[in-house]
């Protein structure tokens, strides 16, 4: 029996029992795979380490199922920005996107010249048909473990397994994960950084139609902060030795440096090359910091949905494992007519979609869209030339402007310069379109997030246009709160900041959503170029900056 969804716009195919966390889909690319959960389990727990006993259950549960029943189990290494991470799963779905997702140890040593350690610094195990245990999802800072019961849905794991590696990057390196995407146009490094649903991949994608431009990262990023030395040399802070003694660590080392200039303290860190170097203290220029992102990703995990604007990538996506693409209905077809006929142009005739009739193929381009959160696995080289694209996960792309996006309609601002007191309370608010509340727009950070939602709330119940100062004054404020705020600090004190309000369909003089997303792309290479404190522009002066 197939489950409806949506006013029976779409549907997806029954489960076989009650029990299976994944089933077979209708088929539609490489294969389909439809899981129970398609977002966040309804528990999810990221305070093990406060509870006593709680961990060592979890895994002797998951132990217990792997010894006992009948099934596979796989295992597979892969490269997190330097980091082992090994996946344990019984998830034929789960395992062969995490070996699409990811670089192998072996790939990554090759292309890198970098060998990770012999052992995981990052354990997950992700099991199902575990009758002893709920649809959940644990993590253990303390054992750098993630663990998942009863789900298959990809997209939490991931993000939480991204979450994990980033917070032993920030604490022991000073690296600075953040759920977001970047493009370069002319060297120069753009920086989306938003809730889901505001045009992110969009904007990605979209400047990628201008020249000089470069295609970094979709969805994940890990930016290290540097400081240049009085010889040219670029330096990112790991550690800080005085007399000997370690006086500060990875985020911790921007504050130190910033309080202590005068300092003959070694500072040990690593050049943009990745090898180890170290440098006085004193030799570091600490008010002129810059910031380079690398890529997380070999493959991109993203929201097929992605074909309604950029048709180009169904060529690649055809191909791909899906995740959750559903079967459409009638109503769905004629409610969506413009958009399928739009993308039908781009793609019929052309391999391998000249194989189908008109209607398969229309109802191919439906069902990648249908479901916003159908995803697939895409190699971006197959949409630009190699040389667009950085496939080195060690390559830096240094960043020149970071992007706040939203989508409110209730504004007539579409772009603006922000101060540092904007842009930290709108990163600490991260309000969403859906009126939720995401910190830093990350709900997958490895983090006990309610208690930092819970203190956030005080000095947002001041008002918004004083968290920043209220934050600062503040003694009692969570450390992995403090530990976030920092590096974003180092992020703004590095690269210009602007809201983007991806409002442009609100002008009468707009026809079509494409429309707006070229012009919104025109705004955003205009402000990559600005100079200006004062840049700021609205739904009825814009056109100044893109006709």
């Amino acid at each position: 029996m197939a489950i409806a969804e949506k006013k029976d716009l779409y549907t997806f195919p029954g489960p076989p029992d009650a029990v299976s966390p994944e089933w077979p889909g209708t088929p539609i690319g490489a294969k389909n795979t439809v899981t129970r959960t398609k977002g966040r389990t309804l528990v999810h727990d990221k305070t093990v380490d406060a509870k006593p006993g709680l961990f060592k259950r979890l895994l002797a549960s998951a132990f217990e199922h792997i010894a006992t029943a009948k099934e596979t189990t796989y295992s597979h290494d892969v490269v997190i920005h330097g980091l082992r991470v090994r996946a344990i799963t019984n998830s034929e779905h789960l395992i062969g996107y995490w070996k699409d997702n990811w670089y192998g140890v072996e790939e990554w040593q090759r292309i890198t010249g970098k060998k990770p350690a012999e052992t995981p610094d990052v354990l997950v195990v992700a099991l199902g048909r575990v009758p002893t245990e709920a649809e959940a999802a644990y993590y253990s800072r303390q054992n750098d473990t993630v663990i998942f019961f009863n789900t298959s849905y990809y997209g939490q794991l991931k993000s939480w397994v991204l979450g994990a590696v980033g917070r032993k990057l920030a604490v022991e390196y000073g690296i600075h994960s953040i759920h977001g995407a970047v493009v370069t146009k002319g060297g120069k490094g753009i920086l989306y950084i938003a809730p889901t649903g505001t045009g992110k991949s969009t904007s990605t994608y979209g400047v990628m139609e201008f020249p000089d431009t470069r295609f970094h990262s979709d969805d994940w990023v890990y930016v290290r902060y540097a400081y240049r030395t009085k010889d040219g040399k670029i330096f990112s802070p790991a550690r800080i030795l005085e007399g000997g003694e370690e006086v500060a660590r990875g985020y911790q080392t921007y504050r130190w440096l910033e309080d202590h200039r005068s300092s003959d303290a070694t500072v040990i860190g690593r050049g943009l090359d990745d090898r180890e170097v170290t440098a006085s203290a004193r030799d570091l220029d600490v008010d002129h910091p810059e910031a380079y992102a690398y890529t997380s990703e070999k493959v991109f995990y993203l929201r097929s949905n992605l074909v309604e604007n950029f048709p180009q990538a169904a060529f690649d996506m055809i191909r791909s494992r899906l995740e959750n693409a559903p079967d459409v209905t009638p109503e769905f077809m004629l409610q969506n007519k413009a958009t399928i006929d739009a993308v039908e142009l781009q793609l019929r005739r052309k391999a391998p979609f000249d194989k189908m009739d008109n209607q398969e193929l229309r109802e191919t381009i439906a069902r990648f869209f249908a479901f916003d959160n159908t995803r697939a696995m895409l190699d971006i080289t197959t949409v630009f030339p190699k040389e667009r694209v950085y496939t080195n996960p060690m390559e830096p792309a240094r960043i020149h402007a970071v992007f706040l996006i939203k989508r409110n309609f209730d504004e007539d601002v579409v772009v603006d310069r922000l101060s540092i007191d904007e842009f930290m309370a709108r990163l600490l608010v991260g309000l969403t379109p859906a009126g939720t509340k995401e910190i830093v727009y990350n709900s997958y950070r490895a983090v006990d997030d309610k208690s930092e939602r819970a203190w956030i709330d005080t000095i947002e119940a001041k008002g918004v246009d004083r968290m920043w100062g209220e934050y600062q004054k503040a003694k009692d404020k969570p450390e992995t709160l403090n530990e976030e705020m920092e590096m974003f600090r180092m992020l703004f004190k590095s690269a210009a900041a602007y809201d983007l309000n991806t409002v442009l369909q609100k002008d009468k003089a707009i026809g079509s959503k494409m429309e707006a997303v070229q012009k919104t792309m025109k705004l955003i290479v205009a402000a990559l170029d600005n100079t200006r404190e004062d840049f700021r522009y609205t739904i009825t002066d814009y056109r100044k900056l893109v006709e």
